[in-house]
């Protein structure tokens, strides 16, 4: 029972692993390292960096535009003996056009460029969250198999405590020789556990050089302690501040600006205009009915585009249903995310509760253990009894380690919950 109970733990934990640590560096070095060399830091920066420019792009509008065209033109007067080899006539156009009023049409298309890029940051903070918590979750899963892995050890350091003292009750002639045998047979199933409990520690580091993009041989010991440390208070706090709530209200507030701009593109574009038209003749002369001199035009203009095919009012519908999608999609995250929050630190709670009572099993165990191996070298506790009290102190241990193990998960899931949003 025990060489399985020790052997399901290792096999199946050791091995899943997230490990985090380069030679003299801290948690929050390696944090730094991660977002340094991860490919998708760097595309957030320049996530926000593009959503500046379509900011930019679209306060450009308010501005005028300048349309320029030239032409060079072959004119011909039927018969050819008129104007023997036709006539070759140069002319461009300049125009500038100054929006004057668009019914808010311009102004929404600035608001929602301000909104993508208040959404492209929310989401550059929520991609830097869940770097920097794979980080943690490398470092901590690693320190858990290290600690795997001095579980293997103490537990083969005492199988061996207990075969000494059977080798002393051998020589007063205590025990028989089967007794004898169990025992080496009992040392000889640590050392497959203590291999599997090394080969899961070093998976652990070969994922810490996939993670940070280095060779796992720059990457030294980790303290199994890093594990083991002072508990943390998470209080509640309000999901519309939270960074995953705050995207989605802004989504509502895109899809909103966006279904105004469709409901206003039937108005129509008020704005002023300038053209100067210059066209010129290699003969330099004129001929009837053809203007070949400057012109210049000013004046104001009304545009309206009303598509036959009823474009512009499917866009509409379109854009009335992506509001109410975004609505919906607010209230199921705001619903989900104060959900999770108030899970995790329930289960946060239960497992400090629980890790405070196997602390002090651990120590109990010890003492047992302790007492039992005494007890064993006088002959008063039999062979089966020692090993059920070596048994109850690795396998609270190992429930330790895996309590400790779930609380920095659980740590980890709250911060990336509670990241605040702008």
């Amino acid at each position: 029972m025990y060489n399985k109970f020790v052997m399901v733990a290792l096999l199946t934990l050791a091995p899943g692993a997230w490990a985090q640590g380069l030679q003299g560096l801290t948690e929050a070095d390696v944090v730094k390292l991660a977002l340094e060399r991860n490919e998708v830091s760097a595309i957030t920066k320049n996530q926000i960096e593009q959503a500046e420019h379509r900011l930019k792009k679209s306060r450009s509008y308010l501005f005028p535009t300048l349309k320029a065209n030239a032409s060079i033109q072959k004119f011909y007067i039927l018969p050819e003996k008129r104007l023997p080899g036709g006539m070759r006539i140069d002319g461009a156009e300049f125009t500038l056009n100054q929006p004057i009023y668009t019914f808010g049409r311009l102004s929404s298309g600035i608001r929602m460029a301000e909104l993508d890029k208040e959404m492209t940051i929310n989401t550059a903070k929520a991609t830097v969250g869940e770097i920097q918590k794979a980080a943690k979750a490398l470092f901590y899963n690693a320190a858990f198999n290290k600690y795997l892995l001095e579980i293997a050890q103490d537990s083969l350091k005492n199988a061996n405590n207990n075969k000494r003292a059977l080798e002393e009750r051998v020589q007063f002639g205590r025990i028989n020789q089967n007794d004898n045998i169990k025992m080496q047979a009992d040392v000889a199933t640590r050392e497959p556990l203590l291999y599997e409990a090394q080969k899961g520690y070093q998976a652990a580091l070969e994922d810490l050089g996939y993670f940070l993009d280095t060779d796992v041989a720059s990457i030294k010991d980790i303290n199994s302690k890093s594990l083991d440390i002072a508990i943390k208070t998470f209080e509640e706090k309000s999901a519309t501040g939270l960074v995953d709530v705050k995207n989605a209200a802004k989504q509502v507030e895109l899809a909103a600006a966006q279904e105004s701009v469709a409901k206003k593109d039937y108005l129509p574009t008020v704005s002023a205009f300038a053209s100067y038209m210059p066209k010129h003749t290699n003969l330099g002369a004129s001929i009837p009915g053809v203007l070949l001199i400057d012109t210049f035009v000013m004046g104001v203009r009304m545009d309206m585009e009303i598509p036959i095919g009823g474009a512009k009012t499917y866009e509409k519908r379109e854009k009335v249903l992506a509001k109410v999608n975004a609505d919906l999609n607010l209230r199921r995250v705001t619903r989900e995310v104060t959900k999770k929050q108030k899970s995790f630190i329930q289960q946060y709670g239960h497992l400090a509760d629980k890790g405070k009572s196997l602390k002090r099993a651990i120590t109990l165990a010890d003492r047992s253990y302790k007492v039992a191996l005494a007890s064993f070298k006088n002959g008063n506790v039999s062979q089966l009894q020692l090993n059920d009290t070596e048994m109850q102190l690795t396998s609270n241990k190992i429930s330790y380690a895996q309590n400790l193990l779930a609380m920095k998960m659980i740590e980890l899931d709250l911060e990336r919950l509670q990241i605040q949003g702008n």
